[in-house]
């Protein structure tokens, strides 16, 4: 039985999303806030310490083809309520850590963990719900991402200073859990009785059929190495990919790290938790104008995210130069409007470019290579930190690496459309159908 689209339920769906994103986004974008207290507490290096946070946010993308696996098995709603108790122990535990190894295993590892489940079961079920509004819904689903880097620090800077950080931890182990409240509003787009009724009809009926059947052997799709990295046959696809990722090491080090720098410019703690507050709401607003914009069939949506990529990177080189508290606001808001963009629209990209029944396959391998480079950023920086004696350098490379990625993307993206545009009239950027002529080899055909 087929349902509407862009509808109903969907949007419910959507605010399950939306805490989602709060929680898991708001708490490994506040690291920063936490870590200037770890650095005090634990008298390391800057770089070791920074490897609570990089296995955090590594891990929640690092561990996608994890959460496919286990989306699979589970479905979007069993997915999303295992994350959400495994982040709970793991951010609760943290609260008897007396070592920094402690904290890898519990804050970095177990937590990230359930992060890259609950992230995944919002991704895939908002792509599943959401066909023409689909980057709207991405979006509004993402701004929760921005309201928690908003509001979590300030909260956890005075939780910290009422209950220490030990405190603050347990308390927020507390506020992951609520998380399982919401992973339980992803009820399925179709039904188990639904799928094993498709799975015995034709491979060759219509588009809606053949994303059932391929739902229906979803786990052991997800087995085959060779079908999941068949993704990188479609050159677009395999571009995008490769500049997503280079834009992808710095990640974590205006978060991790600009707290700390606005501290070795004699800014109090009480002011510089609002530089990554700054980022948050500004990050929030980019989403709210730019996802309705991007949602405008004109729009090249692989473009527009290539463009937000190359101004984050302009602004983050910018910054080593700022020494007054003012003016590290304005670069966190500049920063955070385009960083907001650059988050959203990347499963919207990765729709556009192989289509939503390959989207967990797409996305999840694209999140599971950022994993690996984002475990890189923070650490390199507290490194080039603890070898130089300031963060100029390491906002330089952040600034180039953003801006080197955008150009990738861009600059094959507009190749790309001049020669469509040379073979046809009409060209819409934003649908899969018109690039399957990429693909080497026909996926479709694969056994499901």
């Amino acid at each position: 039985m087929a349902r509407q689209k862009d509808t109903g339920w969907a949007w419910v769906c959507v605010m399950g999303s939306f805490y989602v994103h709060f929680i898991v986004f708001g708490l490994m974008q506040s690291f920063g806030v936490i870590y200037v207290e770890l650095l005090d507490q634990f008298k390391s290096s800057r770089s070791e310490t920074a490897w609570i946070g990089s296995l955090l946010s590594g891990l929640v993308l690092l561990l996608g083809p994890v959460g496919v696996v286990v989306l699979g098995l589970l479905g979007t709603r069993a997915t999303a309520v295992l994350g959400a108790v495994l982040a709970c122990v793991g951010c609760s535990i943290s609260f008897l850590a007396d070592s920094l190894l402690f904290l890898y295993l519990s804050y970095g590892v177990l937590q990230g963990l359930g992060f890259s489940l609950l992230y995944m079961s919002a991704v895939v079920i908002t792509n599943q719900y959401f066909e023409k509004r689909r980057s709207l819904a991405n979006a509004l689903g993402s701004v929760g991402g921005g309201l928690g880097t908003l509001v979590i620090p300030p909260l956890l800077q005075v939780m910290m200073s009422e209950y220490s950080w030990k405190g603050a931890l347990l308390i927020t182990g507390g506020l992951v859990l609520n998380c399982a409240v919401f992973g339980a509003l992803f009820r399925p787009f179709y039904t188990r009785q639904e799928l094993r009724d498709m799975k015995t009809e034709s491979r060759t009926s219509d588009g809606d059929t053949r994303e059932i059947a391929r739902a229906c052997s979803h786990a052991a799709f997800c087995f085959q190495v060779k079908s999941i990295f068949s993704m990188f046959t479609n050159i677009r696809y395999t571009v995008y990919v490769f500049g997503a990722v280079i834009g992808a090491v710095p990640y974590t080090i205006p978060f991790n790290h600009l707290p700390d720098l606005a501290s070795d410019l004699d800014i109090p703690e009480e002011q510089s938790v609002w530089l990554i507050s700054v980022i948050g709401i500004t990050s929030l607003v980019g989403r709210l104008i730019f996802g309705r914009i991007s949602d405008i069939p004109c729009v090249n949506r692989v473009a527009f995210f290539a463009s937000a990529s190359i101004l984050c990177g302009a602004a983050s080189m910018a910054c080593p130069k700022l020494v007054s508290f003012p003016t590290l606001m304005a670069y966190s808001a500049f920063f955070g409007i385009f960083l907001g963009i650059w988050l959203y629209l990347q499963p919207v990209v990765v729709a556009d470019i192989i289509g939503v029944d390959k989207l967990s396959e797409g996305f999840g391998l694209l999140i599971c290579l950022e994993g690996v480079v984002v475990f890189l950023g923070s650490p390199f920086a507290g490194w080039l930190y603890d070898f130089t004696g300031d963060y100029a350098i390491s906002f330089y490379v952040t600034g180039a690496l953003y801006i080197v990625g955008g150009s990738i993307i861009l600059l094959y993206e507009v190749v790309h459309m001049c020669r469509r545009s040379e073979r046809q009239q009409s060209y819409s950027p934003n649908t899969a159908t018109d690039h399957a002529k990429d693909i080497a080899g026909s996926v479709r055909a694969e056994e499901l």
